[in-house]
């Protein structure tokens, strides 16, 4: 079976929620606005939450180029 992944977004507290298994879970911030969720009994990842989405991810992706070794 496919894992199932549920994604939403609330536009009114601007936070978006990334869920892999709909169970109650425990969070670690693991870095400013970012979310770690986690299984509280087996400590398996089960999700993510961002608060202040929009601002994070308002920004458009900068073009780069990764050099290639010969």
């Amino acid at each position: 079976m496919q894992p199932r992944i549920a994604i939403s977004y609330d536009k009114e507290a601007d936070v978006m929620y990334m869920s892999f298994e709909d169970i109650a879970a425990e969070a670690q911030e693991v870095e400013e606005g970012v979310f770690a969720r986690y299984d509280p009994k087996s400590r398996k990842l089960v999700g993510f939450t961002i608060t202040n989405f929009s601002k994070k991810f308002a920004k458009q992706p900068r073009e780069g180029t990764i050099p290639s070794q010969a």
